[in-house]
Formats: structure tokens, C-alpha cells, sequence
């Protein structure tokens, strides 16, 4: 197929983002590529998004809005889009953020070129401050294509080093729509992406342009109020990602390992520390999951000291160390 011919499927979940939403849609609308379908999931929001949805659909014949019953988060709202597209291609925008002009263009042209079998291309992004502030660099800005194999692809996840949005990517969509979403989870980007490496064996090109812009919301940048749910996730996917290489990529099982150990220590210095009761049976079960790697914390040669040195003295005296954290933090003005 042509790339002229190829129809993208952009999918846009919408819930109160009234404030960003027209600078998202109009990046999106303005794309030199022009044969796209965009897809925006309107989670009943309670302010004017679904007003502006409509407005942008009347003038704009790619656009469809499509309602969802009940509030039900961004997964679902994806997973409505994704079983909706008919683009051959399709891609993911969030409606606070907004992106570059060639973005689609250069994406769909990095997935002709590929092997057959490729199943996703991905480019870099910026990550910007409420006032404005770039906070966040792209990795490279260097226009070349480089093909991860899918095996590299896992170790950069794992290793905190790899880009798990979806927002980044192109997909094909006969490969996406055999996957969805786990609703009603946090950290779902990253959850889906472990399910789909070990199919990913054309591997991923990675183009060295920057296509995509993340507005960091207040929360994103102080990390703002404490949700334990987000961090169960979070320490679910470590699991996950720890099975995966032992079935998958057992070369990788160190990096895993610390992968898991890693996410373990961010949940004991993020926790409350009113939070740390006994009664409280996540915190108890990562204590006791730390306590018992011991041996892994002293070996792994991929924790770095200061995460070496955290990981002991949590698993001695989890609600003192924390304690001497906050304070710390406090000081720093974090």
C-alpha cells in the first residue's frame, strides 16, 4: 500500500480537559499527513470538552466523537477507539498534549521503510512544565532510524532507560486490535507493552525526531497526592516484567530483578509514613518482599550504591528510614 493510501487512526481519550483540549486538536488536525480518522472518546466529562469535540467534528469531516456510557478512565476510552478505528494504522494522543506537525508523516514513512512484520515505529518527545519550562530532553535529535530488537527494546524498559508511551507510537492495527488495555489499572502503557514485546520480533525502529510534547500536569512533577492503587500497579508490572524475562529473555533475569527491586524502593520512600501499618497489607507484603531479597540486593550489579544502601536499611527499619527521608526531602525543598 502507498503511503498516501494509508489512513491513521488517531485516538483521543477526552475527560475535562477543556482547558488544553483545542491546542491538542488543532496540532493534530494540522498534520502534513491528511488522511487520518480521529477518534475522540468523550469519558462523560463534566465540563465543556464534549462541547468542543462536537464543535471540531462540524468542521472537520475526519472527526468522530464517540460517548461513552459512564465514566470508566482512559484505558476503556482507549480500548472504545481501538475497537472503532478503521485506519490502517493507528495512534494515540493524549488531549492535554499536542505534537509537531510531521509527527504521523514521519512515523508512517519510518513504518513503510521497515521490515515486513514490523508492528510499531515510535520518535522522541519533550516533556514540559505547567509554566512552560522543557523539563524533559529528547534522547536524540538526530533524524536517523535505529531498529531496537525486541530483546534490547525489554532491557531499556527495565532498566528505566526505554519510552513506554503509547502516545510515541504508531501501530499497526490488525496487531493492535488482537490487545486491549487493562482497565481500571494505572501504569497501563507499560503493562500492555510487556504483553506485546515478545511478538515484536521485527524489532522497533526508533526515529531520532522529535514529534510529540508532554504537558507535565502539577501532580506529574511534585508527584502530588499519594495513591497507593498506582503504586500496586506499578509493583504488579515489576512482577510481570520479572516473568517475562524468566519465560522470554532469561539473559535479562538480573536486570529484572533489580527492576523489581527498584520499583519496590520508590513505594517505601513515597509511602506516608501513617500508611505504614500492619494493617495495611501492601506495605507489609513489599516489606516482607524486600527483607527477603537480601541476598539479591547485596549481588545485584545493577543496583547502583545509593539504591544498595536505601534497600538495606528499608528492609531493617522500613518507617525509621522513611522517617529520615521526608525530612531530608524537606529540607531540600522537595
Amino acid at each position: 500500500m502507498e503511503v498516501g493510501q494509508s489512513k491513521i487512526s488517531i485516538i483521543i481519550p477526552v475527560y475535562n480537559k477543556e482547558a488544553y483540549l483545542e491546542r491538542c486538536l488543532d496540532s493534530v488536525l494540522a498534520q502534513s499527513y491528511k488522511n487520518l480518522e480521529v477518534l475522540l472518546v468523550d469519558d462523560c466529562s463534566q465540563d465543556g470538552s464534549l462541547k468542543i469535540c462536537e464543535k471540531y467534528a462540524e468542521k472537520d469531516a475526519r472527526v468522530r466523537v464517540l460517548k461513552q456510557e459512564k465514566n470508566a478512565g482512559a484505558s476503556a476510552a482507549r480500548n472504545a477507539g481501538i475497537a472503532a478505528a478503521d485506519g490502517d494504522y493507528i495512534g494515540f494522543v493524549d488531549a492535554d498534549d499536542w505534537i509537531e506537525p510531521g509527527m504521523y508523516a514521519a512515523l508512517l514513512e519510518g513504518m513503510q521503510k521497515a521490515k515486513p512484520g514490523t508492528h510499531l515505529v515510535q520518535l522522541m518527545s519533550r516533556n514540559y512544565a505547567p509554566d512552560g519550562t522543557m523539563v524533559v530532553a529528547p534522547r536524540r535529535e538526530d533524524g536517523k532510524c535505529e531498529v531496537l530488537t525486541h530483546e534490547a527494546y525489554f532491557r531499556e524498559l527495565i532498566m528505566h532507560e526505554g519510552d513506554s508511551s503509547f502516545c510515541t507510537k504508531l501501530f499497526d492495527r490488525d496487531f493492535l486490535q488482537k490487545y486491549r488495555f487493562a482497565e481500571g489499572k494505572k501504569n497501563e502503557d507499560f503493562e500492555l507493552l510487556l504483553r506485546m514485546i515478545p511478538a515484536l520480533e521485527a524489532g522497533i525502529p526508533t526515529l531520532g525526531i522529535v514529534g510529540y510534547n508532554i504537558r507535565l500536569c502539577e501532580d506529574s512533577v511534585t508527584r502530588g497526592e499519594y495513591k497507593q492503587g498506582l503504586y500496586e500497579d506499578m509493583m504488579y508490572n515489576a512482577f510481570t516484567a520479572c516473568r517475562i524475562a524468566r519465560d522470554h529473555y532469561p539473559e535479562y533475569m538480573d536486570e529484572g530483578k533489580r527492576f523489581r527491586l527498584v520499583q519496590a524502593l520508590d513505594f517505601l520512600l513515597h509511602i506516608p509514613i501513617e500508611e505504614m501499618k500492619h494493617k495495611n497489607a501492601f506495605y507489609m507484603r513489599i516489606v516482607r518482599f524486600v527483607r527477603s531479597e537480601k541476598p539479591e540486593i547485596k549481588k545485584n550489579r545493577y543496583l547502583n550504591k545509593k539504591q544498595r544502601s536505601y534497600l538495606k536499611l528499608l528492609a531493617f527499619s522500613p518507617k525509621g528510614i522513611r522517617s529520615v527521608h521526608r525530612v531530608t526531602m524537606k529540607l531540600r525543598g522537595k
